[in-house]
């Protein structure tokens, strides 16, 4: 897992060219270990690496004849495109490089063989042509903006801040969806003229003008698997993915939070390890936790051994900043906070690779949501944070011009509506909300994450599985809870999970008095509410916990504001850094 950043120019400009190098800078944290760049009179082209496979002979940006790639990510199917493609003059042992294989056989229509996560950007010399991509599923992350003097990209939008003198305003009606939302949907990130590439999006670009675009979707290689699914078929199916996903030179070891989706990656880990897997969990201060019997139990049955990180109410507030400093795209999802904790826990042992159990809930339908079948057009697929909040909902009204839009395209589609629902979440709130959220936190601490359930063939084999055996019962993932049943005796899947949840609802009122002193002060905020409204969203918050997640928002929204945009360092608590506000 690395960090990656480029410029593409209209004209020359060694000034530009080499002051660009210091990006590199901004992106230390993502690729620890080594540095490299590859430079023309247009072009410069930049790689931060943490060393994951080929540890001693895969530095980037690597150079293979007229081609040139930089990769934020890992191929999974790096040995067997390597067999198909023996004619290929490989120039080093890294999963990367099967990437060019790929390109030189079929162009930009070679991309799709590939099995992993990624984002490059990959030049072509000989037609002078530059290629940015992102994995299908948008598990990296890849961010562009239009200059004057051409393009300039990075895996992380504080990199670009922090060398484009472009326009830099927040958006306003960006701003309005984060606000109910907790995320920004679409390529367009909060700030103006800073953009995503979207899931599966290659963007050609030559001499600093974009010439062409183009998605991937892997809606065109899933197939139905009729009308029955048996213990054979998903067994071998993820068995597989986690194989593929364990592929490292370096240790890994697995986030389990108890539930159905970390269960499923543990089961399968045993299945595939003769050493004793490490497994990392959080462990919330004032939860009754899971019985010390289960655990023995789990350890014994699956050869794992269980740290316990504890995650307490001043954890919380202190590490609120840190999840706002390096969530640059703001992402108010509170799990960020324990996360980051358990990032730096494990960051302090030998492990480079962490599986973790994100994408579960959107390939096997787990959310509650996805049991009322409503119309995208009808209602609301998601409910805003503000809406029912007396006349609060609408300052905030214009939240969803961009959802809208993109589920009107979802509709169009030819899927269940059940199906319809999973695919925009793949779309929106996978690659917009949690993979940010763990992009950021385990590269925050030099660590690349892996997700078996976010996979080419786990959504290939799965997704267009009959509805009726993804909800049954009033149940999600019915089926795969089921399978799990089966398997594990002492497991009950189908018990409601006590897992990951934050006690915000706990911790926050016991801080209203300071909060409501802090929060009009912020001017952000105040652009959309008066001190009158805020101090009532505070004071009914006290008594009405729907209040919490709005309020949540606020606060989240302040704290990244005041360190983004005013740059006060982050030093302290929330508390303490906001006593520095002007």
């Amino acid at each position: 897992m690395c960090g990656i950043a480029g410029i593409s120019l209209k004209n020359p400009n060694d000034r530009l060219s080499k002051d660009f190098l210091k990006i590199s800078n901004f992106l230390s944290h993502r690729g620890p270990d080594s540095k490299g760049f590859f430079q023309n009179s247009r072009l410069t082209i930049i790689h931060t690496r943490l060393s994951i496979i080929d540890v001693s002979g895969g530095k980037q940006p690597i150079k293979n004849d007229d081609l040139v790639l930089a990769v934020n990510g890992e191929i999974y199917n790096d040995l067997e495109i390597r067999k198909k493609n023996k004619d290929f003059n490989f120039k080093t042992n890294s999963d990367s490089e099967s990437i060019l294989a790929v390109y030189r056989k079929y162009g930009l229509e070679g991309f799709k063989h590939l099995r992993g996560m990624y984002a490059f950007s990959l030049y072509d010399k000989k037609i002078n042509q530059l290629i940015l991509c992102r994995d299908e599923f948008g598990i990296k992350p890849l961010y562009f903006s239009i200059v004057s003097e051409g393009i300039i990209y990075s895996s992380e939008i504080q990199a670009l801040r922090a060398v484009c003198n472009s326009e830099q305003s927040i958006k306003k009606n960006k701003l309005s969806e984060f606000l109910q939302m907790q995320f920004c949907s679409g390529n367009e990130t909060i700030f103006k003229n800073i953009f995503r590439l979207r899931p599966g999006e290659r963007l050609v670009i030559r001499e600093g003008q974009i010439i062409k675009s183009k998605v991937f979707s892997p809606l065109s290689s899933v197939q139905n698997s009729g009308n029955a699914i048996d213990d054979k078929f998903i067994s071998k199916t993820l068995l597989d993915s986690v194989k593929v996903h364990q592929r490292s030179d370096v240790p890994y070891c697995l986030f389990f939070s108890g539930g159905v989706d970390s269960m499923l990656i543990l089961y399968f880990m045993n299945k595939l390890n003769k050493s004793r897997i490490k497994s990392f969990r959080v462990k919330f201060e004032g939860q009754n936790d899971i019985s010390s019997e289960y655990f023995k139990s789990l350890s014994n049955s699956f050869n794992t051994e269980f740290e316990d990180v504890n995650f307490t109410e001043n954890d919380f507030w202190k590490y609120l900043p840190l999840a706002a400093k390096f969530s640059d795209d703001p992402v108010a999802d509170y799990a960020m906070l324990p996360t980051l904790k358990l990032a730096k826990r494990v960051s302090e042992q030998d492990f480079k690779v962490v599986l973790s159990g994100e994408g579960g809930d959107e390939i096997f339908a787990g959310y509650g949501r996805y049991k009322r079948y409503f119309s995208f057009f009808r209602n609301k697929y998601f409910k805003g944070s503000f809406n029912g909040l007396t006349n609060l909902d609408k300052k905030v009204d214009n939240w969803d011009f961009d959802l809208k839009k993109l589920s009107e395209n979802v509709n169009n589609l030819s899927l269940s509506k059940l199906q319809k629902h999973q695919w925009f979440d793949f779309n929106n709130w996978l690659p917009n909300d949690l993979l940010i959220k763990l992009d950021r936190c385990l590269m925050a601490y030099g660590l690349e994450g892996r997700t078996p359930l976010i996979d080419k063939e786990v959504f290939r084999n799965f997704f267009l599985i009959d509805d009726k055996y993804k909800i049954s019962k009033n149940t999600g993932k019915f089926y795969i809870k089921s399978f799990l049943q089966k398997e594990i005796e002492f497991y009950d899947p189908f018990k409601k999970k006590k897992g990951f949840t934050v006690p915000i609802k706990t911790w926050i009122p016991k801080k209203i008095n300071l909060i409501q002193k802090i929060l009009p002060k912020v001017e952000l905020i105040r652009e959309f509410f008066s001190k009158k409204e805020i101090l009532e969203l505070c004071y009914i918050s006290k008594n009405n916990k729907n209040a919490l997640r709005p309020l949540w928002h606020l606060i989240f929204i302040s704290c990244w504001y005041a360190i983004h945009i005013q740059k006060i360092k982050t030093e302290g608590n929330f508390f303490d850094l906001m006593e520095n506000l002007r």
